[in-house]
């Protein structure tokens, strides 16, 4: 394994900062839990899980917990149950169908892996119909865990983009068995999956998915797992004998780089109540040989300072414009609580709160060489809510936007195992511009129907010279955009 530097890196905030609106963009509520939540009475809502499919609609999907308890959690009422709900829409967001139940639990077999079924991790294929669900199961907590009785993973599968779902399958033995006889709790992490738009063998590109593992005799850390053929087999990226340098062990996810190698950014709980802990761990897999998977991990740093609570969390890679000079650049967007107070009450929330965005430039490799790069360079963005809320999801969607569900307005409970915090949470839908979550730093690259070929009109006569977006002489700049009767080209 490579050895490039230390294994944690604390990386502070460059100095732009972004100054949050005074008044809070307006989103969207698809799931809406009581404001007073109990046990059996109140149901409640958590976990957002968001995907775009192939035609264009989006999936959202959310926990509907009936004790307000992770899976496996035990009360005296007895063991936490749990059904994925989801909604669609087909006008990017704007209108929602009304929600459906992915699968029922079952209420007869707390050994069935149906007793209970949450934390959704959901990617939609980019070519055909296909949807992938995957999610917690069972009885059996990750705490409680083991070889012999192990929490769960489920698998739920559509081929309508989401419209119906399949009865599902469990996946436990296919996914544990990666890892020999190691493994004794695994935990696929919640939100977006990763697919690929480079990398493909056979007829689907490869998809990735991250989790905490516990083993045996190879310590615990966060793994991730690649398919080519869209979920059915997997493969572990990487070695299974052991994680990459200086890695915590928490909730992950993975987005693919600009050269198609890998960022891992896991949830960072080390030092939760300090300010000045990095909330996000960073690493990269660097590809040996892109189609067998081998390759390495560079070694972990923290970054992503200024709050105290690291929440699950997804990292969202996307095309920009930087409006200061008009040059194309990727954008990587992380969506997470901003808040800097670590007290358990119903005002502070352990910190989660203010959920809001950080970004983070990618012009070349320097950017991403290894976890400390990758750490490195973020600023505060567009603050969303000053309520309390907690995990987020993100997508990429049409026109440049970046769609955000997230836990918001946050409301007490007391869950089975009879801890009195947060446990239910409106799920909120957003769409946003990356000019408004960047304060106008960035701005969307165009769509490919609006890119047109240069326009004559755009050439002064008498200089032969061609104007930006802002009216000004680009001087003989190129990769950058240009405007004509409203529509905008690009000048290579």
């Amino acid at each position: 394994m490579k050895r490039l530097l230390s294994a944690v890196v604390l990386i502070v905030f460059t100095s732009a900062i972004v100054v949050a609106n005074d008044e809070f963009p307006i989103g969207l509520t698809l799931w809406q839990s009581p404001s007073q939540p109990a046990i059996l009475t109140a149901p409640s809502h958590r976990i957002p899980a968001l995907a775009r499919c192939s035609d264009g609609s989006l999936v959202a999907v959310a926990d509907y917990r009936l004790h307000l308890s992770d899976v496996g959690v035990k009360g005296s009422s007895g063991v936490s149950q749990i059904e994925l709900r989801y909604r669609r829409s087909m006008d990017g967001g704007q209108t929602w169908t009304e929600q459906q139940t992915v699968c029922e639990r079952n209420t007869s077999d707390q050994s069935d892996w149906r007793w209970a079924m949450g934390d959704a991790s959901i990617i939609a294929d980019r070519e055909s119909g296909e949807v992938l669900m995957m999610c917690a199961a069972g009885s059996v907590g990750m705490g409680a865990s083991t070889a012999a009785n192990p929490i769960k993973i489920g698998c739920f599968r559509s081929t309508d983009n989401g419209v119906t779902w399949d009865a599902g399958t469990e996946m436990t033995s296919d996914i544990y068995s990666l890892y020999g006889n190691e493994a004794t709790a695994l935990f696929i992490t919640s939100g977006s999956m990763c697919q690929s738009s480079q990398i493909k063998v056979g007829d689907y590109y490869r998809i990735y998915v991250a989790f905490p593992i516990r083993t045996r005799t190879h310590g615990n850390g966060t793994g991730v797992i690649f398919s080519d053929d869209f979920g059915r087999t997997w493969s572990v990226l990487g070695p299974i004998d052991g994680f990459a340098e200086g890695l915590v062990y928490e909730e992950g996810k993975v987005a693919e780089l600009p050269d198609g190698s890998v960022a891992l950014m896991v949830r960072d709980d080390n030092g939760t109540k300090s300010v000045n802990n990095g909330k996000k761990n960073f690493c990269r897999y660097i590809y040996n040989n892109v189609e067998t998977g081998d390759g390495e991990w560079t070694v972990a740093a923290s970054g992503i300072t200024g709050m105290c609570n690291a929440c699950n969390s997804t990292l969202l890679i996307v095309p920009a414009i930087r409006t200061s000079d008009n040059a194309e650049v990727s954008l990587a967007l992380v969506a997470l609580p901003f808040h800097d107070v670590y007290k358990r009450d119903a005002v502070n929330n352990y910190g989660r709160k203010d959920v809001g965005f950080v970004f983070k430039e990618i012009v070349s490799e320097s950017d991403y060489t290894d976890g400390l790069a990758l750490a490195s360079g973020w600023q505060r963005g567009l603050q969303i809510t000053d309520k309390l809320s907690a995990y987020t999801d993100l997508v990429a969607l049409d026109e440049g936007r970046v769609g955000l569900l997230f836990e918001d307005n946050g409301k007490q409970g007391r869950g089975l195992d009879g801890n009195n915090e947060t446990e239910a949470y409106d799920i909120v839908f957003h769409s946003l511009e990356l000019s408004d979550i960047t304060g106008g730093l960035y701005t969307s690259v165009p769509e490919e129907s609006a890119i047109v070929s240069t326009d004559l009109d755009m050439v002064n006569k008498k200089s032969g010279r061609l104007f930006d977006i802002s009216g000004a002489p680009l001087l003989g700049k190129k990769n950058t955009i240009a405007v004509s009767d409203g529509k905008k080209f690009i000048v290579r």
